[in-house]
């Protein structure tokens, strides 16, 4: 095989295999390199024709955005959550599991669906009394990266 090999081991295949999160985690983390070796890496991703930036939230008039919420909003997500939260994990983390089991394929294909959730999540945490604490990477069972972790305000 006679295909370059960037910093980190990416491969033009490699980055093309990923959703667009995950390249926009990887562009977001080579810039930051503030180093030739990353920003060679982020314009190989930019030049790749791929959609890399970070998704917008959906839309409040989206079908997925209410089953969204319809989610977030249970007592079930709010227990996952408070739970994750005690475990010294974002909040995220528990909530992720509901809604990949009661949305599916549909909240793990769609690029906006795990920021969005994200954000509900956010909301349902500070009505609870809770103040962000810094963010965490999330297990890799889950559909989202990273997650804020809570703390009591």
């Amino acid at each position: 095989m006679n295909e370059e090999i960037f910093i980190g081991g990416w491969t033009r295949t490699k980055l093309r295999e990923r959703t667009q999160n995950e390249r926009h985690a990887v562009w977001k983390r080579a810039k930051g390199l503030h180093s030739a070796e990353g920003n060679h890496l982020a314009r190989a991703i930019e030049l790749l024709g791929l959609p890399y930036a970070e998704p917008e939230p959906l839309g409040d008039d989206d079908p997925l955005m209410a089953r969204l919420r319809e989610v977030v909003s249970s007592p079930a997500a709010r227990s996952a959550a408070l739970e994750s939260t005690l475990d010294g994990l974002p909040a995220m983390a528990g909530v992720d599991g509901l809604l990949h089991d009661q949305i599916g394929e549909e909240y793990r294909q769609n690029a906006a669906a795990a920021p969005t959730a994200q954000r509900l999540v956010a909301e349902l945490m500070t009505g609870l009394g809770y103040v962000a604490a810094g963010e965490k990477d999330l297990p890799a069972r889950c559909v989202a990266r990273k997650g804020v972790f809570w703390k009591r305000g």
